[in-house]
């Protein structure tokens, strides 16, 4: 059976006086129906532009989609207009943004704002549309929904907004939902019935899941795959439990040892030398050897594909394998507690 979505070498780049900003630069991932796909990296690697790619949402200028193939259900959103991406959009693909509070407009209620979605996409009228923003609201754990439907943006907390946010990507049964960072800003109790309440409707509608963002927890407690992103690009891609307990790539062993532990007494927190360079300034090789400990002259003048080292896992290092052997890995009870 086809994949639900496929992205292929997809390149994105922001044309800035500073140079051409290669914000994506050859990403491939898929996801399967009923599958969540988590996209995990540091803040500027490219997460969040892979998204608004697949939604066909880049500003255009200064970005522009370079090429590549994104297939959705078997059909190439890169040769759709702008007019067919508006049927997509919102309908068979929704989009969880990061920080509810801009997202959602002040000036119009919550329930004008989820009536608008439901009304572009359904063909439904005004009453009908009422009535399903309301169940939406009450799916998503909203109490008084018939309140909250008349009530603005200010009024409602954080963890509301964000639950308003999912009633409304959720309101016309999309096939593919990509969450970017929705629990950034949240406290963690929130943060917790957030994902609970996102991977229930995931399970009731059947739908692909692709969740953004930089918390390993949030990985390991609701993706089934991983892909691993650094300057642009998939540098690991494999299942949850390869990335948390058999790592290949020196950054995805660099993220998983700079996690603190409950019961663990450390001098110092393990941190990943460096900083990430300016898209501007991405180097010609291995976008990480400017970080990496392993890096040599064929690191930094040739870049490393992702190849596939075992079924399902793939990875993109000219030494893995030295990598694997002298790393100080995470152990499996260390990765099992995230």
């Amino acid at each position: 059976m086809a994949k639900l979505l496929e992205v292929d070498n997809l390149r994105t780049y922001f044309h800035t006086d500073d140079g051409i900003a290669r914000s994506v630069d050859g990403v491939r991932f898929s996801v399967d129906r009923g599958e969540t796909l988590g996209i995990v990296g540091e803040s500027g690697c490219g997460k969040s532009v892979t998204a608004l790619s697949i939604m066909g949402l880049v500003p255009n200028p200064p970005g522009k989609i370079e090429g590549g193939v994104i297939l959705f259900d078997g059909e190439n959103l890169l040769e759709f207009t702008e007019h067919q991406m508006r049927h997509v959009r919102g309908n068979d693909i929704s989009m969880i943004f990061q920080e509810p509070m801009t997202s959602l407009n002040p000036v119009f209620t919550i329930g004008h704002q989820i009536d608008e979605a439901v009304i572009l996409h359904q063909n439904v009228s005004k009453h009908e549309a009422k009535k399903r923003s309301i169940d939406m609201l009450h799916l998503v754990g909203i109490p008084a929904p018939e309140q909250r439907y008349g009530e603005y943006p200010h009024q409602l907390s954080g963890g509301m907004r964000q639950r308003v946010m999912i009633a409304m990507a959720l309101s016309c049964n999309p096939k593919l939902l990509i969450a970017d960072e929705p629990t950034t800003a949240l406290d963690v109790t929130v943060q917790a019935q957030i994902l609970e309440l996102i991977t229930k409707l995931q399970d009731e509608m059947g739908m692909g899941l692709i969740i953004i963002t930089h918390d390993l927890g949030v990985i390991a407690e609701v993706c089934d795959r991983v892909a691993v992103m650094y300057a642009g690009k998939v540098v690991e891609y494999a299942n949850v439990d390869t990335i948390f307990h058999r790592p290949r790539h020196p950054y995805t062993i660099g993220l998983l040892n700079s996690i603190p532990r409950l019961g663990e007494v450390v001098e110092e927190l393990a941190t990943i030398e460096g900083i990430v360079p300016p898209p501007t300034q991405w180097p010609i090789g291995c976008h990480f050897c400017t970080r990496c400990q392993w890096a040599d002259d064929l690191c930094w003048n040739d870049e490393p594909q992702l190849v596939e080292i075992e079924t399902g896992h793939q990875v993109a290092c000219w030494y893995m394998d030295k990598v694997m052997a002298e790393a100080a890995l995470p152990t499996e009870d260390k990765a099992t507690e995230e």
